[in-house]
């Protein structure tokens, strides 16, 4: 009975505690606050204009030197130079590979 009085004491300061509200801020603080804001938003602009100039540079080294996939290129064989070796296996390929036929220990009675 004493510990649950003794929780619910503690649960409703901390319940008063949490529900306590903060001052208003003041005008410096909201000032301040505003020119962080801006701050923020111009150098995510600059950021933007970065990308969007690093994927253009990107996306015309890759049509000098790839061209546009015609029909004729979209039907031939992709190339696998750079291709990780797990794609050039074959199934069955990727492990080591044991004897395929069993020992002749395997079917052998037990040892006397």
């Amino acid at each position: 009975m004493r510990i649950s009085i003794g929780v619910a004491v503690i649960v409703s300061a901390l319940a008063g505690a949490a529900l306590a509200k903060l001052p208003p801020p003041t005008p410096e603080q909201v000032a301040a606050a505003a020119t962080k804001k801006e701050q923020e938003q111009a150098r995510l602009e600059k950021e933007k204009e970065l990308l969007e100039k690093a994927q253009n540079r990107v996306a015309e080294h890759y049509k000098r030197t790839k061209g546009s996939a015609g029909p004729s290129q979209a039907a031939g064989r992709t190339e696998d130079t750079n291709m990780p070796k797990q794609t050039k296996e074959l199934p069955g390929q990727g492990m080591p590979m044991g004897g395929k036929a069993q020992s002749a220990e395997a079917h052998s009675a037990p040892a006397k």
